[in-house]
């Protein structure tokens, strides 16, 4: 949470199908009744594919939104006017740059008002070309190179790593996956990767494993959950709290159905961080083993894991997860 003369904002991503009405009211409120803007230009077909952040206040209040494009095309930044020159714009607009960075993009885009050049530009974006107008309105492409920041990027700590960190235990039963699979959670620092047929309540329904992905998730802008499932409409109905988890932070937890017509040579895993292995070895009974460091093998199931990822959908019911 960012603070500003101790005024608190809280930015959160959001999907066009998960708070669409939010964000037309705030943006139909900037851009159409106070500068004027056409309706018909104000809402796009881009908006379903789009990533959106929306700011809130004191009192839960919805304050400001942005969006971003997958082709790292930023807009629609409307801040209401009662909370503007608070600090609200700037709190979204290092949300949209960390997650870029997180997804890999070279570059920014917008298309900025004359007199918010100084506002962007403070955040090292470089004007790019002559004035124009947008909706009768001057406006002048502005860019901002990433690479700089991908470069200092912060990198997690090197530890010493112990010999019993180094060893597989052998573990049985679902309340003994679920003891392993939190102090998995609570070692990482970057991704976390959960292959299942079936997301197994015990283990991952409980207040302990969630909040633990909750305080991975929003530990860092780098960090990143994965679930491959085969039964998605299962996550909805017996693991609802790891589902609420999805609809709040869309793009740092996904989930999506395992879509593949090979034979899978595995059960369920999870693996952190690319060392951290919890692996079920029987369809039917959890009986399994542990190991938090074993980056040999687990880079060997990421690879697996990441092949079928590709190859994974978003199923329909879970659609409100993503853009």
């Amino acid at each position: 949470m960012d603070t500003v003369d101790y005024f608190p904002i809280e930015v959160e991503e959001v999907s066009w199908q998960s708070a669409g009405e939010q964000l037309t009211a705030i943006r139909h409120k900037v851009f159409v009744e106070e500068q004027g803007v056409p309706v018909a230009e104000e809402v796009d077909d881009l908006d379903p594919t789009a990533m959106h952040w929306i700011a809130f206040g004191p009192g839960n209040v919805a304050m400001a939104t942005a969006r971003m494009l997958p082709d790292g095309q930023v807009g629609r930044m409307a801040v209401l006017k009662p909370y503007r020159q608070r600090g609200v714009g700037s709190s979204i607009m290092r949300n949209i740059i960390r997650y870029a960075i997180r997804e890999g993009k070279e570059q920014l885009v917008l298309s900025a008002q004359l007199h918010a050049i100084p506002f962007y530009e403070g955040f090292g974006f470089i004007s790019d070309g002559k004035e124009y107008l947008d909706a009768g309105i001057p406006h002048r492409t502005m860019v901002l190179n990433l690479h700089r920041f991908m470069d200092n990027a912060p990198k997690p700590l090197l530890r010493e790593i112990s010999d019993e960190e180094r060893q597989r235990v052998g573990i049985e039963g679902v309340d003994e996956f679920r003891d392993q699979a939190v102090m998995l959670v609570e070692r990482a620092q970057r991704e976390i990767r959960i292959f299942t047929f079936k997301l197994e309540p015990g283990i991952y329904a409980n207040n302990q494993f969630c909040d633990a992905i909750y305080s991975f998730a929003t530990s860092h802008p780098l960090a990143r959950v994965r679930i491959l499932v085969k039964d998605l409409a299962q996550v909805i109905h017996q693991t609802p709290q790891l589902h609420e988890l999805c609809l709040r932070l869309p793009s740092r937890i996904q989930i999506r159905k395992l879509e593949t017509k090979e034979d899978c040579l595995h059960t369920e895993f999870m693996l952190v961080d690319r060392t951290g292995i919890l692996y079920k070895q029987e369809p039917e009974r959890f009986v399994g083993y542990v190991v938090p460091h074993a980056p040999l093998e687990a880079v060997e199931l990421v690879e697996e894991f990441d092949n079928l990822w590709e190859q994974g959908e978003l199923d329909p019911d879970l659609r409100r997860l993503h853009i």
